[in-house]
């Protein structure tokens, strides 16, 4: 009787910027446990600390990893994304070195790369998850195409790309992921990935429930902080403001405060803040939401729309693809945005109280579990005709 074969062993490794790309890859891992692979992880800062917390019990390893950092003033943001290219180039090489020791050492059998270029290998099934294919650089199109040209000289070294959008309408990123230029590798599109369940809304209260969502590089996501805190002085609702920096250990949202000074100003029983909810919690909270201010990021988008949740967009100052998405979600009416600098809280609230929300049932819709499904029947049949 021949000995059972051994699990597939997939590497998953998220780029850390921000903590979408980390959020978005959790229900891809319990697809791959649920197929019966062995998941290994490779991740830094918080995408790890999130990784960790979700699966205590997978191989999480470090990995090349720059640290992103944005302009304080929007003017800036061009020359700040200029100081990375050369750090940006140097990490694709040492990504490529650490992926050729990492598949030897632990016997990897595939990759799912999340918008982490250097990761590709010649001699194992590699996929690349990204919905960025039509770039926005904030400097026109021939800027565009320039960039795009060199995105996909290392994204056509993958063996596929998985889309995370819907190929047909309603679809969440638009042009970013329907682009004119196709890339060479094949396309997938596997739909919205979301982590999240849809559970009943709580009965309607009788003060307005809202959740604040930060997240993203350094300063903006401090600079909106400041501005929510200001705004809550005169908010007369329930307010949980998440700062979207995970730690060892996770808060608790039931018996979160505010520091003192703050409490004398708002009142505890007011306001809440805590630095980080698990998915359980989120999940535990967000029966209860009326509103959630967020930035216009892909994953948050992803998560919240397919859940019917009325959200307030803020694209990040100087980030041209949460520019784009949070304009191409209020022309079809997903959600209002907002400008970070003249933000008002109770005029948004105002907006959204009369803002036509749409909410197409086809997000709901799971295609990447037939996607993942057929990838590991092509190792499994790579495998059988390798012996």
């Amino acid at each position: 009787m021949p000995p059972p074969a051994r699990p597939f062993v997939v590497l998953v490794a998220p780029l850390n910027w921000g903590l979408g790309h980390a959020t978005r890859c959790i229900p891809l891992i319990y697809t791959l446990q649920e197929l019966g692979c062995d998941v290994i992880t490779a991740a830094d800062g918080a995408s790890r600390t999130l990784l960790v917390e979700e699966f205590p019990q997978l191989t999480h390893l470090p990995s090349p990893h720059t640290e992103v950092r944005y302009a304080r003033y929007q003017w800036l943001f061009g020359w700040a994304i200029l100081k990375l290219l050369p750090r940006f180039w140097l990490q694709l090489h040492r990504e490529q070195k650490w992926v050729r020791s990492t598949v030897q050492r632990y016997k990897i059998d595939a990759i799912i790369s999340d918008n982490r270029y250097g990761l590709s290998y010649p001699h194992i099934p590699a996929v690349l998850i990204t919905h960025q294919l039509g770039i926005r650089t904030g400097y026109g199109q021939l800027a565009d195409r320039l960039v795009q040209q060199i995105l996909y000289r290392y994204i056509n070294r993958y063996q596929e790309v998985w889309v995370p959008d819907r190929q047909t309408e309603p679809m969440l990123a638009g042009a970013l992921s329907h682009p004119h230029h196709l890339p060479r590798a094949p396309l997938q599109y596997i739909g919205v990935l979301n982590r999240l369940k849809t559970n009943a809304p709580d009965a309607a209260s009788e003060t307005t429930q809202l959740l604040v969502l930060l997240s993203g590089p350094e300063p903006q996501r401090t600079l909106l902080e400041k501005i929510i805190l200001q705004q809550a002085a005169s908010f007369t609702g329930q307010l949980l403001l998440v700062r979207g920096l995970p730690s060892s250990q996770p808060n608790n949202p039931a018996t979160a405060s505010v520091d003192p000074s703050l409490a004398m100003l708002y009142g505890v029983a007011r306001v809440r803040i805590v630095d980080h909810l698990t998915t359980a919690q989120l999940q535990q909270v967000l029966p209860s939401v009326d509103f959630i201010v967020c930035r216009s990021g892909y994953t948050t988008l992803m998560e919240m729309i397919p859940l019917q949740k009325k959200l307030l967009l803020i694209p990040t100052p100087g980030q041209p693809e949460q520019s784009y998405l949070a304009a191409y979600a209020d022309r079809q009416r997903y959600a209002p945005q907002f400008l970070q600098q003249h933000f008002s809280l109770e005029q948004a609230i105002q907006v959204a109280n009369q803002y036509p929300y749409r909410f197409p049932g086809a997000f709901t819709e799971t295609p990447r579990a037939a996607v993942v499904t057929r990838f590991i029947d092509q190792l499994k049949h790579r495998r059988s005709h390798s012996h």
